[in-house]
């Protein structure tokens, strides 16, 4: 592995963290991870708990990530809703907007300054494809038919399945993309959440930092290693999740830097 990296990981101000397999496993802290984002501040950094759940919120995070240990502030959760408000703020600001989404979802849609409608003779600027585990079929038909009608639509993320206990999964939104492409024929015009860039625009939006000291650190290979390198931040991989070395043997995304576990990058700061 290029020493270099390491020389940029020293020079890193903010991280960005995946959380489950990178941080807990479901409910449980990884152990070792006990007290690292306080020693993470004392040395000076700060961060961001990153995920492209859009059903959920930022004080859903908040609560799971303080029942296991980690103190973490709303200011501190990036969500990719989060991407999708800034960005709607950057090109179409008070935008009205159709959202396939949670009520979650919704409130930090308008929260960020938009107006949600709700039927589909109401004048409508976007379709919003969250990750909606309320979807009802008269809700897809009324954003089928916007979409029809030459209204442009955007996605929180793309992922196809979201994990759950047991092993299983449950249809994300990739899933509903899939299925709005096949009965309109449209892409959606982005999609805001890994491995797009939209989040780490918002970081330095926020931060007025350079790419080069933000890095990002999760156990999947084609998400959030995709994404650092794709958007032209530091990727670190652990080994605590997802992705084991044979996979970065066998892939074709190659992560700047493998850690055996998220608290090894303290030893570099």
């Amino acid at each position: 592995m290029d020493s270099n990296n390491f020389q940029r990981l020293k020079k890193v101000k903010c991280f960005l963290f995946d959380m489950d397999g990178t941080i807990n496993l479901g409910m449980k802290l990884i152990p070792g991870m006990e007290g690292f984002f306080d020693k993470l501040k004392e040395a000076g950094r700060s961060y961001y708990l990153v995920t492209n759940n859009s059903s959920k919120d930022h004080g859903h995070y908040v609560k799971k990530m303080n029942a296991m240990g980690v103190k973490v502030t709303a200011g501190e959760v990036l969500i990719s809703s989060d991407a999708l408000v800034a960005h709607l703020n950057r090109v179409r600001p008070g935008a009205r907007l159709f959202v396939l989404g949670t009520p979650e979802l919704k409130a930090v849609i308008r929260n960020g300054g938009f107006t949600l409608t709700t039927g589909l003779e109401e004048e409508t600027d976007y379709v919003i494809v969250g990750f909606d585990q309320t979807l009802t079929y008269e809700n897809l038909t009324i954003a089928c038919r916007l979409i029809d009608r030459g209204v442009p639509y955007i996605a929180t993320h793309p992922d196809v399945r979201c994990p759950i206990e047991g092993g299983e999964y449950i249809p994300d939104t990739g899933a509903f993309l899939a299925c709005i492409k096949t009965a309109t024929g449209k892409e959606p015009e982005c999609i805001t959440g890994k491995p797009y860039g939209y989040m780490v625009d918002t970081v330095l939006e926020r931060t007025g930092l350079q790419k080069e000291e933000i890095a990002m650190v999760g156990d999947r290979l084609m998400t959030d290693i995709r994404f650092g390198k794709d958007n032209g931040i530091l990727s670190v991989l652990v080994l605590t999740g997802e992705a084991t070395l044979k996979d970065v043997e066998k892939g074709t995304v190659k992560p700047d830097i493998i850690l055996p576990h998220a608290k090894e990058i303290l030893k570099y700061l």
